[in-house]
C-alpha cells in the first residue's frame, strides 16, 4: 500500500511542476486496497486526471476548471474502479469537458457534472458492469452530450441537459441489460431571442424485464421565431416493462419555422406499457408491440395560432388482449390534420381513437383515421369531431369473427 501511495505522489509532483512550466495540469492516482480517497482539484491550464482504484468503499473526487480564453482549453478526467460500494464524483466547468467512468462491482455510483460556455462541448461516458448502481450525469451549456451503459439488474441511468441561450442541441444514448433496470433522460433547450430553441435527440435500449425508461424533452423556441425539434427512440425487449415520453416547446407559427416531435417506441414481450405525450410542433409516433397484454397510449396535441401542424400517430400490435389508445387534438389552428393508424393483429384486443378541435378557432384540415384488426373477439371505437369545414374520414376494416367496430362522427 504504500507502494503505491508514494508512486501517486512522485507522478501527481512531476505532473505539478510540469503544469507549473507549461500551463498544464496533470494527475494520476492509483489506489489499491478499501475505503481509500483521492481528490484532486485543478484550475486553470489544460487540466487532465486519471484515477484508478481496486477495492471496496473507494471514493474519487475530479474538481476541474479551465481558463475561458478562446472556447480552446480542455478538461480531461478518466476515472476506472474495480469493487463495490465505490463513489465516483467528478465536476467539470470551462473548457470543452471531458469524462469517462468505468466501474465494475455492485453498489457503485458514478456522478458527473459539467458546465461550460454555450459555444463549447460537454461530453461524458458512464459505463457500470454489476448490480445496483446508479449514474448521474448532470450537463449545462455547451452542446452536452451523454452515453451510459449498464450491464446487470436493479441499475439507475440518470441524465439531465440543458443549453442556455443559444438552444443547440443535447444527445444521449443510455443501454441497459438486465431485470429491474431505469433509465431516466431530461433535456431542454432553452432558445434564444432569435428562437433558434434546440435539438433534443434521446436513445434508450434496454433488454431485460420489469425495466422503465422515461424520456422528457423541451426545445424551447420565442414567440420571434424557432421552434421544437425533439427525436426520441425507446427499445425495450422483455416483459412488463414501461416507457414514457414526452415531448414538447413553442413555436411562432411561422411555416419557416416549422418544428418536429418525433417518437419511436418498440417493445417485445408481454405485460408492457408505452405511453407518448406529444405538445405542438409536427408530432410524430410509432409505437410497436409484440406480445400479449400490452398497452399503448399515445396523445398529441398542436396548439399555435399562426401556423401548421400535424399530429401523425401509428400504433401496430401482435398478440392477445393487447389495448391501443390514440388521442389527438388541435387548438386555434389555421391548417392542421389529424392521422392515426392503428393495427391489431390477434384475439381480444381493444383499439380507440378520439380525434378533434378543442380551441376558440375553428380547425381547418381533416380527421383521418384507419383501424385494421385481424383476429377473434376484437373491439374498435373512433370518435372524431370536428368543426363544419372540417371533413371527417374513419376506415375501419375487421377480419375475423365476434368483432365490434363503433365510429361516431360530428
Amino acid at each position: 500500500m504504500k507502494y503505491f501511495t508514494t508512486l501517486a505522489v512522485l507522478l501527481a509532483t512531476t505532473s505539478l511542476a510540469s503544469a507549473a512550466s507549461q500551463q498544464d495540469n496533470e494527475s494520476f492516482i492509483l489506489q489499491a486496497g478499501k475505503k481509500n480517497s483521492a481528490i484532486v482539484a485543478q484550475k486553470n491550464g489544460n487540466n487532465g486526471q486519471a484515477t484508478l482504484q481496486i477495492g471496496k468503499g473507494n471514493q474519487a473526487v475530479t474538481a476541474q476548471a479551465a481558463q475561458k480564453k478562446s472556447g480552446s482549453d480542455t478538461n480531461n478526467s478518466g476515472t476506472l474502479q474495480i469493487g463495490t460500494n465505490n463513489s465516483a464524483m467528478t465536476a467539470q466547468t470551462g473548457g470543452n469537458n471531458v469524462q469517462g467512468t468505468l466501474q465494475v462491482g455492485n453498489n457503485n455510483t458514478a456522478l458527473t457534472m459539467q458546465s461550460n460556455t454555450s459555444a463549447d462541448t460537454n461530453k461524458s461516458t458512464t459505463s457500470q458492469l454489476g448490480n445496483n448502481n446508479t449514474s448521474i450525469a448532470v450537463q449545462s451549456q455547451g452542446d452536452n452530450n451523454q452515453s451510459t451503459l449498464q450491464l446487470d439488474n436493479k441499475n439507475e441511468a440518470i441524465t439531465l441537459q440543458n443549453n442556455g441561450a443559444k438552444g443547440g442541441t443535447n444527445n444521449s444514448t443510455t443501454v441497459e441489460a438486465g431485470v429491474n433496470n431505469t433509465a431516466l433522460t431530461a433535456q431542454e433547450t432553452a432558445g434564444a431571442k432569435s428562437g433558434k430553441g434546440g435539438d433534443n435527440d434521446s436513445d434508450t435500449l434496454q433488454f431485460g424485464r420489469k425495466d422503465v425508461a422515461v424520456t422528457a424533452q423541451n426545445a424551447t423556441g420565442t414567440t420571434a421565431a424557432g421552434g421544437v425539434e425533439n427525436a426520441a427512440a425507446t427499445l425495450q425487449v422483455g416483459n412488463k416493462d414501461f416507457a414514457l415520453t414526452a415531448q414538447g416547446g413553442t413555436r411562432d407559427g411561422k411555416a419557416a419555422d416549422q418544428a418536429t416531435n418525433d417518437s419511436f417506441v418498440g417493445q417485445f414481450g408481454n405485460g408492457n406499457t408505452a405511453l407518448a405525450g406529444q405538445k405542438n410542433g409536427n408530432n410524430d409516433q410509432a409505437a410497436i408491440q409484440i406480445g400479449n397484454n400490452n398497452t399503448a397510449l399515445t396523445a398529441q396535441k398542436t396548439a399555435d395560432a399562426g401556423g401548421t401542424g400535424t399530429n401523425g400517430s401509428l400504433t401496430m400490435q401482435t398478440g392477445n388482449g393487447n389495448l391501443g389508445l390514440t388521442r389527438q387534438t388541435v387548438a386555434n389552428p389555421v391548417s392542421t390534420a389529424n392521422g392515426s393508424l392503428l393495427a391489431q393483429v390477434g384475439k381480444n384486443n381493444t383499439a380507440l381513437v378520439s380525434q378533434g378541435d378543442t380551441g376558440i378557432q375553428p380547425m381547418i384540415g381533416a380527421n383521418l383515421q384507419a383501424t385494421v384488426q385481424v383476429g377473434n373477439g376484437n373491439s374498435s371505437i373512433t370518435t372524431q369531431t370536428a368543426s363544419a369545414s372540417v371533413s371527417n374520414t374513419s376506415v375501419t376494416a375487421q377480419f375475423g369473427s365476434h368483432n365490434v367496430a363503433v365510429v361516431s362522427q360530428r
